[in-house]
């Protein structure tokens, strides 16, 4: 009998020790904890904390015993408190930490923090209180606020960006627009030049003939006739070429390639040129390739001889002769710097002839002005 009182009693004392022993174990989580904590009574009066709170808040010691749990918040958010507190002991809930609630403390000094809370409540012998945990979110909640100015920062850019954009969209049709209007007027134009200066030049073209037909026999007058005509062929010319030109720009050349010798093709121009020759000069022809039947537009391949002869006699000194030559229907040179056979390229794959021969233009800073080998390939 006294065995069993015995162990009776030891067991009382270890279940006695157990339960200190748990109080123990819970005292030091609530005063060890890395957040704050907080037990009100219903009325909301600060019942218990931990030091965590203390360092948080700014207090030290029991100072925050017995005093009302809103003086831990903001001054214009005391008064609103009070009722959701209320409202809260009438219907008591577990409230997770955060729940999307913008909420904020209010330390001793009077300066305030942003916060996140959560709720609970228990019973002890028919009394509730509620346990708060608060969370310092400082750190976080300024790099959301630094994450929400480098959007707005962002989406100012963008904004900016955009409007700068549109404002290049429209001086760029702007532009395009002007650079239509005016490519229309430079049309109108070149037409109507065509036009008005094909009749001056055919008057005057049979004005000098008639004059050579009349005063054959006088050099002087012989010499500016042929100055004239020379001239006038020079104006034609031009005329023609910025026809061409004008054509092309606008896709309304028409190519009628057909099969023609190339030789009389070039002999023919080459003569009509000759007259445009300054004093000494000469123009001469070569062709050295076997094949001289070529596939092309005759009217346009001879705007190309054309312009090349007329720059070579343009560009080049006087007393220097002019050498055109071709080893390939699909090739032409002029220089006057060497006789046929010299000074020109021979062989590499032809490209085709997509305009007719842009003007050259000779160096300004050459002494003797000469004409440099000059090449076209055509189609």
């Amino acid at each position: 009998m006294i065995a069993v009182a015995t162990l009776a009693s030891n067991t009382d004392q270890g279940m006695r020790q157990v339960a200190m022993d748990i109080r123990h174990v819970g005292e030091l989580l609530f005063t060890t904890a890395a957040e704050g904590l907080v037990v009100v009574d219903r009325e909301g009066t600060i019942l218990l904390h931990n030091p965590r709170l203390n360092e948080m808040f700014g207090h030290t010691g029991e100072e925050l015993k017995g005093r009302p749990i809103e003086d831990l918040l903001p001054d214009a958010a005391r008064a609103h408190h009070v009722h959701h507190r209320a409202n809260y002991a009438e219907h008591p809930v577990p409230r997770s930490m955060g729940m999307g609630m913008d909420l904020w403390g209010q330390r001793k000094d009077g300066s305030i923090f942003p916060v996140e809370v959560s709720l609970n409540h228990f019973n002890v012998k028919g009394r509730m209180y509620v346990m708060g945990l608060i969370t310092d979110v400082t750190l976080r909640h300024e790099a959301e606020q630094a994450l929400h100015r480098s959007k707005q920062d962002l989406e100012e850019r963008v904004e900016q960006r955009t409007a700068e954009l549109r404002e290049a969209e429209k001086s760029v049709r702007a532009a395009l627009e002007k650079e239509r209007e005016l490519h229309q007027l430079k049309s109108r134009f070149v037409a109507m030049a065509s036009h008005e200066f094909r009749t001056p030049l055919s008057t005057i073209m049979g004005s000098v003939d008639l004059i050579g037909r009349y005063a054959t026999g006088d050099e002087k007058v012989d010499k500016h006739v042929k100055r004239i005509r020379s001239k006038v062929r020079e104006l034609t010319s031009m005329l023609n070429e910025f026809l061409s030109l004008e054509r092309i720009e606008q896709g309304q050349t028409l190519v009628n390639p057909t099969s023609f010798d190339i030789i009389h093709h070039c002999i023919e121009q080459i003569e009509e040129l000759r007259g445009l020759a300054k004093a000494g000069q000469s123009i001469d022809y070569d062709h050295s390739g076997e094949e001289r039947t070529i596939g092309t537009d005759r009217q346009m391949l001879g705007h190309v001889i054309t312009n090349l002869v007329t720059n070579a006699v343009k560009y080049s000194p006087e007393n220097k002769p002019i050498y055109v030559a071709h080893d390939d229907p699909r090739r032409f040179a002029t220089d006057h710097r060497a006789g046929p056979g010299h000074g020109y390229s021979h062989g590499g794959p032809a490209a085709p002839l997509r305009a007719v021969l842009p003007w050259w233009q000779c160096d300004d800073h050459t002494r003797d002005r000469s004409w440099p080998e000059h090449r076209e390939t055509l189609p």
